[in-house]
């Protein structure tokens, strides 16, 4: 049975578009001009991001409804030769429905763990690639390190401005972007090293810094771009915590410089 779960969870599963296409969709949906995008890219970022996800949801149920019509096709005789009798029909429905409703679940288990590892790609992923679409709209070119050799010269980089030619050959003249969808407790685990006279931004849309958040990015000589709100809070007022709507006037003058 465990074989015929597999088939019909990944037949379900089908029914989710990739996260590009997914993006794309929300993309064209919003259309935000490049003025919206060079002065609000906080609030750009933060509503592009929240749509994306409650796109996958949607792309979720109907996978999972999907996956129960699967299931009772394959089940469609023994649901067929279910009789409910007796004067407790609570009692009877029990009795009767409980070994499909866990056999049910079984399948759903499966489904759960493989939508759940889905969920964990898509969320930083969804972040990296919406940053790199609205800096491309305007103008300022960022390039994802692909290619296992590449990933690993750069590391733990996400964006690299302008290409990754320059990040590896004169890494000095290009800007180095590490994209943080959350601040979880192991962030600090996940930046990269900053070699001699690089430029390394960190990018979040989390909607939390906390006063140690705060010294340990400065403690790691690292300048975070965080949504615009979170500027206001007292132990953001250092020059290592800048809003995140500042981040494209930023990069656009030191494209230019370089």
């Amino acid at each position: 049975m465990l074989h015929t779960y597999k088939q019909i969870v990944s037949s379900a599963l089908d029914n989710i578009p990739s996260l590009q296409q997914i993006l794309d969709k929300v993309w064209a949906q919003r259309q935000f001009s490049e003025k919206q995008i060079s002065q609000n890219l906080s609030s750009v970022l933060i509503s592009l991001d929240a749509q994306a996800t409650d796109l996958f949801h949607q792309y979720e149920q109907q996978a999972i409804e999907h996956l129960f019509l699967l299931w009772a096709k394959a089940n469609k005789h023994q649901i067929s030769s279910l009789k409910l009798s007796g004067e407790d029909q609570i009692y009877a429905f029990v009795e009767h429905y409980q070994p499909l409703f866990i056999d049910f679940a079984s399948a759903v288990q499966l489904f759960e763990k493989r939508v759940g590892n889905m969920r964990k790609a898509r969320g930083g992923k969804t972040f990296e690639l919406l940053l790199q679409k609205c800096l491309d709209s305007i103008g300022i070119p960022a390039e994802i390190p692909k290619g296992k050799e590449i990933r690993q010269k750069l590391r733990r980089i996400d964006l690299v401005i302008p290409d990754v030619q320059t990040a590896l050959e004169t890494p000095d003249k290009a800007i180095f972007l590490t994209c943080k969808r959350t601040l979880r407790e192991r962030w600090k685990q996940e930046i990269p090293q900053i070699g001699p006279n690089q430029t390394v931004y960190l990018i979040t849309i989390d909607q939390e810094l906390s006063e140690q958040k705060a010294q340990e990015i400065q403690s790691h000589n690292l300048i975070a771009f965080v949504p615009d709100n979170l500027k206001q809070q007292k132990h953001a007022q250092s020059s290592w915590i800048r809003k995140l709507s500042d981040l494209p006037k930023d990069l656009q003058q030191r494209v230019g410089k370089r």
